[in-house]
């Protein structure tokens, strides 16, 4: 059965890189091409904190956004809620608010009366607001007509599953709707990810995903639609204009990790192969110092390179850094030689993250120890900014 799962991984991986082979030739003369941009923004503060580079990393319910596969880790039931304000300094009032749910299901063995993992599945909803903007026109460029509120949304179905202790997989169906009043889009997007574990603590992981696949879609409704008369007609008549259609923002993440796990109190003494025998893992660890990189191919946009670091002291305490680095641009201003890069560009200054990234988490225990591990998390993340002073991240997650 092993080999059946071990085939299934391999097969999975080189599945999404063929895909990627053929759909990702994306570059920066793309930007702006696709839609939906609201699916490339993380709404998690854990994730966040260090630059989305866990993507091997990530486990429980925060993982809808930057792996799926992490969500099989849910052990009952995890409920959280996010607050996030974005681009703080834009004066434009930009909140983001998100919830998921994570509900571990269970199947009772008749025969030995063990429980058997059937999987988790999980709900999540984004909801993205720009503030009241002014109702501007060609013929009244300085509004005084009322204001307007565009919005922005996804509802995400998502399942998980451990195959063993080392395969977790999962996949995930997001509806997305952007709209004004008179004016809305709907798609759907799908994404699918894994992560391998291995090593003797399950210490060392890999993770890939591929994200928002999907059909292109359109704008419709009245705003989109005029009054107008026809060439050799007396008459009036309401006009629609088409929308041209976009694409979904697709992209490709590979993630690495290593957790350097330092034991305490009864397992200190212990050697390696002991701690083995009894079945520990990185969550019994007093200290943690995890080492996470990932690279993400981005189809109409630049790719993106990251690195994280985070210290856990037990399940009490965590603190991380990261830094993402958009790929190099390169200058070619001779037209007799276009292959020759006459300068290199650096960080891309169109961006509008500096790359650094800050985040902690505390965990607080709701149930005295050896009686579960019913906790309540708090996780905190700022993100550094070119401009519009940064982005505030806030979660708040409970694990029954």
């Amino acid at each position: 059965m092993n080999k059946v799962y071990k085939t299934f991984i391999i097969c999975a991986v080189i599945g999404l890189l063929s895909y990627a082979g053929q759909s990702f030739a994306g570059n920066r003369d793309r930007s702006g091409q696709a839609g939906a941009s609201s699916l490339l923004i993380d709404p998690w503060a854990r994730t966040n904190g260090w630059g989305n580079a866990g993507v091997a990393e990530i486990r429980g319910m925060e993982s809808v956004y930057s792996n799926i596969a992490g969500m099989a880790f849910v052990k009952k039931t995890e409920i959280g809620f996010s607050r996030t304000q974005y681009l703080t300094g834009s004066n434009c009032g930009i909140n983001i608010n998100s919830i998921g749910i994570s509900q571990a299901l269970y199947r009772k063995d008749k025969t030995t009366g063990q429980r058997k993992n059937l999987g988790v599945i999980g709900i999540s909803v984004f909801m993205m607001n720009f503030g009241d903007i002014p109702i501007t026109t060609v013929d009244q460029p300085e509004g005084q007509m009322g204001m307007f509120a565009p919005r922005y949304f996804n509802i995400g179905i998502h399942y998980a599953k451990s195959f063993n202790q080392f395969i977790h997989g999962g996949v995930s169906v997001r509806v997305v709707n952007e709209s004004i009043s008179d004016l809305n889009a709907t798609g759907v997007a799908i994404d699918a990810g894994v992560q391998y574990l291995a090593g003797p603590y399950e210490n060392f992981k890999i993770g890939v995903t591929l994200k928002n696949i999907g059909l292109p879609i359109k704008y419709n409704g009245d705003g989109i639609m005029q009054r107008a008369v026809i060439t050799d007609s007396e008459h009036e008549m309401t006009l629609e204009t088409r929308s041209a259609e976009y694409e979904m923002p697709a992209l490709l993440s590979l993630g690495i990790s290593y957790d350097f796990l330092f034991f305490g109190g009864i397992y200190k003494d212990m050697d390696k192969e002991e701690r083995k025998d009894e079945g520990l893992t990185r969550d019994d660890a007093d200290h943690r110092l995890t080492l996470a990189g990932s690279f993400t191919a981005n189809s109409y946009s630049r790719d993106i390179f990251s690195l994280g670091l985070e210290y856990g002291f037990k399940q009490y305490f965590m603190v991380r850094v990261g830094y993402s680095l958009e790929s190099f641009g390169v200058e070619r201003n001779d037209p007799e030689k276009p292959n020759k890069i006459t300068a290199v560009t650096g960080v891309n200054p169109e961006s509008i993250y500096s790359g650094l990234s800050l985040g902690c988490s505390v965990g607080i225990p709701l149930v005295k120890k050896g009686k579960g591990n019913q906790k309540l998390v708090l996780d905190y993340a700022y993100r550094f900014t070119n401009k519009w002073k940064g982005n505030h991240y806030v979660s708040l997650k409970l694990a029954l």
